[in-house]
């Protein structure tokens, strides 16, 4: 970096480095004329070897800056025709999972969905890394929604580990796990004990399960025996501990215990605000603090929270991240209630925009929002 920099060609900022604006240009400028595949392989590579898993300190940075880079091969691809035969497996595989912790579901699917058409014909059907994918595109699929192609990826992920590992395997459990069954409970209590850090996170997982299913006791039963748990091992600051409070208090909020679910958010935010104001699990706790206000009739304060939520997220990631667009939605919300119908129209036509990139266009949050944005317009008129 330092002879770049000496021959003028990246500029040194804070934190980080960034290429020259002249540079840029003239990068630009032969992309465009040219697409070479070999250097087309090689920036791959770069970027996708520089993703930084979660244990890397503020790995969300790291990532958020790979992302443009990341975005122009993207641009690059869309416009030649790519033999993807000929891209590095484990590129392509390491790509869909920055687009993954980016929020770039649809990127991260195409990707994935490439690495394992490539893993399923070089290594075969149940090769590790091939199930390793399959249980990655199971995880997107998840959070798009298409809850049927998740089920099957998360079995076929299942089925292959244990015919390789067997049922007790710490992958196999952990695939179990995210399918949600009791049966991956059961297993890490067996090899590991009721208050092992691994099986705490499965019954916080089960939680999150049972909450999605509208099942608040049995929800509410197995987040406190985690955060009981997690408490004991960890601490009452540990990031595991934290999570499972706030957790609690979105499930509180959910079900009208207002205040407990104030109580667990406040805790959780505390706590988070330590590690970092900015960081992702900081603003998605702030996010939902603004929720409860909202429901609370403390609009003022909902719309300090949503603002200071937005604020950070874009700061990190930029426009279309999801949980920006969940809090640009729930601000248009806000305006709705208080009949700033302007400004709801905006924040609403944002969000929509953004979850049309992301999602189909028959998926809910789209068509909340289509909803909502119909019913603000029909109010105004």
């Amino acid at each position: 970096m330092a002879t770049l920099h000496g021959y003028s060609l990246i500029e040194a900022m804070p934190g980080h480095y960034s290429l020259h604006a002249c540079v840029h240009d003239w990068v630009l400028e032969y992309l465009i004329g040219k697409f070479d595949l070999a250097l087309f392989g090689l920036a791959m590579h770069c970027v996708a070897q520089n993703r930084a898993g979660k244990s890397t300190p503020e790995y969300w940075l790291t990532n958020n800056r790979l992302k443009h880079h990341a975005l122009r091969i993207e641009h690059c691809h869309q416009r030649e025709v790519v033999d993807w035969n000929l891209v590095d497996m484990d590129d392509i595989f390491e790509m869909g999972y920055l687009n993954y912790n980016t929020g770039r579901l649809k990127e991260a699917e195409a990707m994935y969905v490439r690495a394992l058409k490539g893993n399923e014909k070089a290594r075969g059907v149940e090769y590790t890394s091939t199930l390793d994918i399959v249980n990655n595109l199971a995880i997107v699929y998840t959070y798009q929604g298409k809850t049927a192609e998740a089920e099957e990826m998360y079995i076929r992920a299942l089925k292959g580990k244990e015919k390789i590992w067997g049922t007790e395997h710490i992958s196999t459990l952990n695939t179990v796990n995210n399918l949600g069954n009791l049966y991956a409970n059961q297993g890490k209590e067996k090899v590991w004990g009721t208050e092992h850090i691994s099986t705490l996170d499965t019954v916080n997982n089960l939680g999150n399960l049972y909450a999605s299913q509208g099942k608040m006791a049995e929800a509410e039963e197995m987040y406190l025996r985690a955060l009981k748990g997690h408490e004991k091992a960890c601490g009452a600051e540990h990031i595991s501990t934290l999570g499972t409070v706030n957790n609690l208090g979105s499930l509180y909020s959910d079900h009208g215990k207002i205040d407990e679910a104030e109580e667990m958010l406040l805790r959780a935010l505390k706590g988070y605000e330590k590690v970092g104001t900015e960081h992702t699990l900081t603003l998605d706790t702030v996010n939902n603090l603004g929720n409860l206000y909202t429901v609370q009739g403390k609009i003022a304060k909902a719309e300090e929270i949503f603002i200071r939520a937005l604020k950070g997220y874009e700061k990190e990631y930029g426009a279309e991240y999801i949980s920006i667009l969940q809090t640009v939605n729930n601000l248009g919300y806000l305006y709705a209630y208080q009949g700033k119908h302007v400004e709801a129209e905006k924040m609403y036509e944002r969000a929509l925009e953004g979850f049309k990139k992301i999602y189909n266009a028959d998926h809910p949050r789209v068509l909340l929002v289509t909803s909502d944005l119909r019913k603000l317009m029909s109010t105004r008129n």
